[in-house]
């Protein structure tokens, strides 16, 4: 009996805990739309991934992988019929975090696949940006269109991973003993939008430095950099590697600031609060600054040089063309929104601890 009871014990804690369905919080239409972007590139990459099989090569359509690299494949077909494969499975995935039939999932199961899909599919639309000519004399609608869709590829998985795990937390918290169906976590308020927008951008930003420190050159040859520091940047130079590494900490340390603005965790003491500020503060006015061309490159520095006022040697002016042509579409609008988003979370985060404080006097 007592073995009987023992096995029928582990089984019910087994069902609920690890088998317990996650339910989560319907979708809003914003997500909704993330998911069905998410679904709808993974079967494009199903669908290119198919097309290599047939015609038996590794790669992409219009960029099959090297003769040195198809000689490693003995059946390349199958190898791009298991890519094909593991795109399908990403689109049931993305498709499982909106859908009525995901909801009877395990969390835990599903928020795992998700996480190994975004991070799989965020990468191939890392490679597919990469490889995209953006030079502006070779433009073109294949280069914009690689661009474009791997930016909302990008988005729309961290859409859709960040929304299943808040929508998923919410109802467990909402059923958890002592709390309501309508109680829980609350929604993020709104005040903390900003703070989330400079957190993206300093994951953005850290992202692109990863890929610097590992060889990656993304967007590396479009940065607004002296002649003499980019070809440091392209040799990778030790010094050059170590400061991608150090920007990758600070980006890491940026992340932290902006999840402590936007309120995810309990009041900070004095000293720290007041760090926090500073550092926030200090980062809008440099940014802001940076953006606006006070500081060497920015919107005037920008204009001027493409409109032939500026002093730029001879032998540069091609690559001060193009660098002030990225900065001004690119660069400069990152930057001014990343300082004006420091800017609102810490005022934001500064009203927020007033009114704590007026309140519990």
């Amino acid at each position: 009996m007592n073995v009987a009871a023992d096995a029928s014990a582990a089984v019910t804690l087994i069902r609920r805990t690890l088998l317990r369905p996650a339910r989560p919080v319907p979708a809003r239409v914003r997500v909704r739309v993330a998911a069905w972007l998410s679904v709808a590139g993974s079967l494009v990459y199903v669908g290119q991934k198919v097309y290599m099989a047939a015609h038996g090569r590794v790669g992409m359509p219009g960029h099959p992988a090297p003769a040195s690299v198809q000689a490693q494949f003995e059946h390349p077909g199958l190898a791009q019929a298991g890519n094909a494969s593991l795109g399908l499975v990403a689109a049931l995935v993305a498709w499982a975090t909106v859908a009525r039939w995901g909801d009877r999932a395990p969390r835990w199961a599903l928020l795992s696949a998700l996480a190994v899909a975004a991070v799989m599919q965020s990468l191939g639309a890392v490679i597919t940006i990469g490889r995209a000519d953006l030079a502006p004399g070779h433009l073109g609608w294949n280069a914009v269109y690689e661009v474009a869709s791997g930016s909302v590829g990008l988005a729309a998985w961290a859409v859709v991973t960040a929304s299943y795990w808040l929508r998923t937390r919410t109802r467990a918290r909402s059923d958890s003993p002592g709390r309501g169906r309508t109680g829980g976590a609350a929604r993020p308020a709104r005040t903390a939008v900003a703070a989330h927008a400079a957190l993206a951008c300093a994951l953005a930003y850290g992202l692109m430095k990863l890929d610097w420190a590992l060889g990656g050159e993304f967007l590396m040859r479009q940065a607004p950099v002296p002649p003499g520091p980019l070809n440091d940047l392209l040799n990778r130079t030790p010094g050059a590697v170590a400061g991608h590494w150090a920007s990758v900490a600070l980006a890491l340390v940026g992340v932290a600031a902006a999840l402590h603005l936007s309120g995810r965790f309990g009041p900070l003491g004095r000293i720290r609060r007041t760090a926090l500020l500073a550092g926030s503060w200090a980062g809008c006015a440099f940014m802001v600054t940076r953006a606006v061309g006070l500081v060497g490159y920015g919107f005037a520095g920008d204009i001027r040089v493409l409109a032939g006022l500026g002093s730029v040697p001879s032998a540069y002016e091609d690559l001060a063309r193009d660098q002030a042509f990225w900065d001004l579409v690119l660069w400069s609008p990152y930057w001014l929104f990343f300082g004006t988003c420091w800017g609102v979370a810490a005022w934001r985060y500064r009203s927020r601890h007033r009114s704590r404080h007026r309140g519990a006097g």
